[in-house]
């Protein structure tokens, strides 16, 4: 690097190479100042007459009982996600998955009962999931995925038309009215996301009839030598999205209540007593074991206070007495046994003097709305603990010749530390680096090793084995200095003599072992193309 210096100049030439600089400027700024005019303010000739309203639907009120009836019933915290509810026909273009978001939005704003999770479900983002979950501790997967579509629209299904005229010598008068339906359906299921399985009886298919009517009138008279001619129309046409936003909402009603067994149809304005909603409610009684009979009795016996034990699932003499209670009570007959009688009573009319406690769902798996499980909080005392994984999730494969992607976030504020193990058994540090050169990372925030769409260096696959590694450390305080020197070599540089568990070890010495470390296996595979996990 050169140093240049500087040539000595008298003061009187300083002040006169000022003065014609600062004259040059002016000069230079003249010709300009006629590109640059004031604003003109614009003056408001006219506000909007219509103020925006909000959308409501047939369904708007239906979907606020919804909710109110998942808080009675204390069901929350079920995440769910969809790809939308697509056009099968390809003759409807709308939103129509913001339209079921905005539904199940509604249906949780006091109970919070589902939890709508942006992630795509389709068959490649599944894997995607775990290291999601590994990485991103925030991140809840979804339980359950909710798949549909606007399965048909069947126009000029129904067309009716009347006219009538009449012709005088001078006039003539004729009128018309017609009206055609169009039908369209929406078909909705609920699967489970980890299976990919459909849940038998989650599903529902609705159909909607679109009106379009109109009136018109024709007329003709003779004036004089002159002719004259005139008609009237009047048209009336139902909106199609809005149709199609009808019956999301119901689709969406049926399949979480279903989901969830909860008698929906009490906010559909249906009675408990139609034939078709206690089938319903039968076969959920049917499909539950009896422990689970058992143990929602209790807790809705509990919450209306006749029943203060434990709720075990067991059918002892207390819980006998209180359904006794209960049944005299509701005019049934107190025989103290749990049937469906008692079942759709407490169905029907949920306690409400205070939340029934949350009960997991048990349709097919032990998923029940929890999620899937996501990195544990680190122990009182310890350091951060970290989340490791890849751009090929917790357990990658790759084949040789292939990038890999080290992707680690911690779980609190603190400073991270990577290692590169390759086939050979030689340890480099991979992070921080010269790129990435500060250790310190806050808490969920994820680093991808090496950074960036354009990757400034690669950690390549380029012998064929199995014992491939990285491992990542997360401390509190900035251990990487207080290393012994033969671990403070360069960056992506090998480390003399070390394996990771040299490493590992160093920075539990430094830190007393409050260090917290994860590690994860590489499987290099032969041949051109990758497998993924």
């Amino acid at each position: 690097m050169g140093v240049s210096g500087k040539e000595s100049v008298p003061p009187s030439g300083r002040r006169a190479a000022g003065r014609c600089a600062a004259l040059a400027a002016l000069l230079l700024a003249l010709p300009l100042a006629g590109c640059f005019t004031a604003g003109e303010k614009v003056s408001v000739v006219q506000q909007p007459k219509t103020p925006a309203v909000r959308t409501i639907s047939s369904f708007s009120e239906a979907l606020r009982c919804m909710d109110g009836l998942m808080a009675a019933h204390g069901k929350h915290d079920i995440y769910i996600t969809s790809n939308g509810i697509p056009d099968a026909t390809g003759r409807v273009a709308g939103g129509t998955k913001d339209m079921l978001i905005t539904a199940v939005s509604r249906m949780s704003e006091r109970s919070n009962a589902f939890r709508f999770v942006d992630f795509e479900p389709a068959l490649d983002d599944v894997n995607a999931l775990y290291w999601m979950i590994g990485v991103q501790p925030n991140f809840r997967a979804p339980s359950y995925y909710i798949r549909g579509a606007i399965t048909q629209l069947d126009d000029n299904v129904v067309s009716e038309s009347a006219g009538a005229g009449i012709s005088l010598p001078k006039f003539d008068l004729g009128v018309s009215a017609d009206q055609v339906a169009s039908m369209i359906s929406v078909d909705l299921n609920v699967g489970e996301l980890v299976t990919r399985q459909i849940i038998p009886g989650m599903s529902s298919s609705n159909s909607l009839a679109v009106l379009t009517s109109g009136k018109g009138a024709d007329g003709g008279a003779l004036i004089g030598k002159a002719g004259l001619t005139f008609n009237v129309s009047f048209n009336k046409s139902e909106g199609l999205h809005q149709a199609v936003r009808t019956l999301v909402e119901l689709s969406t009603i049926e399949v979480l209540g279903k989901l969830t067994r909860t008698p929906y149809w009490q906010c559909l304005g249906i009675d408990q007593t139609n034939p078709a909603f206690m089938g319903q409610a039968r076969d959920w009684f049917d499909g539950m074991p009896a422990a689970q009979r058992v143990t929602f009795v209790q807790r809705t016996l509990a919450a209306d206070g006749y029943y203060d034990g434990a709720v075990t699932g067991e059918l002892n003499e207390q819980t006998r007495a209180a359904v006794s209670r209960y049944q005299a009570d509701h005019d049934l007959i107190a025989t103290g046994r749990i049937d469906f009688d008692l079942y759709q009573r407490m169905l029907g009319q949920p306690s409400g003097r205070q939340q029934v406690a949350p009960e997991r769902l048990q349709a097919v798996s032990n998923a029940g709305g929890e999620g899937l499980p996501h990195a544990p909080p680190a122990p009182a005392g310890a350091g951060p603990d970290l989340a490791l994984s890849s751009d090929r999730g917790p357990k990658p494969r790759y084949r040789l010749g292939e990038p890999l992607v080290v992707r680690v976030s911690p779980t609190a504020d603190g400073f991270v530390y990577c290692y590169y193990q390759d086939t050979g058994g030689t340890v480099a540090r991979i992070y921080p680096n010269r790129f990435q050169p500060d250790a310190f990372v806050e808490a969920n925030r994820q680093v991808e090793i090496p950074p960036g769409n354009q990757k400034p260096f690669n950690l390549r696959m380029d012998r064929v084995g199995d014992q491939e590694a990285i491992a990542c450390v997360a401390t509190r305080d900035e251990m990487g200095v207080r290393l012994p020197d033969r671990f403070k070599t360069e960056d992506l540089q090998p480390i003399p003599g070390a394996t990771l568990d040299n490493v590992l070890e160093a920075f539990a010495g430094a830190s007393g072992g409050a260090a917290r470390s994860k590690r994860m296996g590489i499987q290099v595979l032969p041949g051109p193309v990758a497998l993924r996990e």
